[in-house]
């Protein structure tokens, strides 16, 4: 048996440790001294100098690992998050467009919501308004149908008695009527009827009783005025008598008793049956009509003076009138 003694296994590897960590100390360079360093600008903290800190930029990558996601990249490296472009071919998209535009032309010419109500009708007098809204047939049309220049120029022509008319139209269904009317200036009664004349000489129907209104009762028509057709109106109706003749008219009245009624004869003109019982002849009261009436008032007194009681007296020339007492 051998005199050295044998070494456990735990001796044995510390002793192996214990080379391993001598020979790592031999192996290692050794330093230099180290030293003090003073504070100064370069080496201090505080100072006027401050430290920059560095900023790195990270990316979160929702399909990588989180340690992946945020290590750090260079800036010009980093890509933003961008959606994918869609690209539409133009031909799907005009055929799209065209059936949008033939749905709505369908929905707008046939949708009850666009229908004309009954029209709102204003400025109207005498005219009455359900005649109005009769000629136009408003009721029931699709809005977009409607051409108010056309509707316009139809109610002219249908009632001489207005001289204006404007036709609005508001979305999405409404029709405003605004009408001007021709003032009644006198009634001409011909051939059992009666029409008003206004101060243009322009005949329309009479649609209700005007009170204070010259009544002219006719024998026949009057001759056709004058039109310059240059400057009239296409719409407006043609002058049935001269505007001179209705002023004129209008300025007899204050030298006959009211309710006198004006006589009109195609050969003699103007004139009025006196309350006395005679007839009085004026001829064209456009002509000299206040002499006429001067000397009418001077044979009225000579009548009078005289005890003469005429059944004629005409003043269709003043300088040569005269009267008669008894029928031809």
């Amino acid at each position: 048996m051998s005199k050295k003694k044998e070494l456990s296994r735990a001796e044995k590897v510390r002793q192996r440790r214990g080379r391993i960590r001598e020979q790592e100390i031999k192996d290692k360079p050794v330093l230099k001294p180290v030293s003090a360093i003073r504070p100064s600008e370069e080496t201090s903290f505080i100072g006027a100098k401050k430290r920059k800190i560095k900023i790195q930029r990270y990316e979160a990558t929702a399909l990588a690992p989180t340690s992946e996601g945020l290590r750090s990249r260079p800036r010009e490296s980093v890509r933003s998050l961008t959606m994918p472009e869609l690209h539409i071919e133009w031909r799907a998209a005009s055929a799209a467009l065209v059936i949008f535009l033939g749905v709505a032309l369908y929905l707008l010419f046939t949708s009850p919501y666009f229908m004309v109500a009954p029209p709102q009708i204003r400025g109207n007098q005498y005219l009455p308004a359900e005649e109005i809204a009769s000629t136009l047939s408003l009721n029931g049309q699709n809005i977009f149908n409607i051409v108010p220049e056309k509707l316009e120029r139809d109610l002219l022509l249908a009632h001489p008695g207005l001289a204006d008319v404007e036709i609005t139209l508001s979305l999405p269904n409404v029709a405003s009527v605004t009408v001007r009317e021709r003032q009644p200036a006198l009634i001409w009664q011909q051939d059992g009827k009666a029409a008003w004349v206004d101060l243009e000489g322009v005949a329309f129907r009479a649609t209700s009783h005007v009170d204070g209104l010259i009544t002219v009762s006719a024998l026949g028509s009057p001759p056709a005025p004058a039109v310059d057709t240059s400057s009239r109106n296409e719409l407006a109706p043609p002058p049935f008598i001269e505007p001179e003749t209705v002023v004129a008219l209008q300025a007899l009245v204050a030298h006959v008793p009211a309710g006198t009624v004006i006589v009109y004869d195609p050969k003699s003109g103007l004139g009025w049956i006196d309350s006395r019982g005679w007839t009085v002849e004026l001829g064209d009261i456009t002509e000299e009509i206040g002499l006429k009436l001067r000397l009418y008032e001077t044979m009225l007194s000579w009548f009078e003076q005289n005890n003469i009681r005429p059944i004629l007296v005409n003043l269709e020339y003043p300088h040569a009138p005269y009267y008669r007492t008894e029928p031809k």
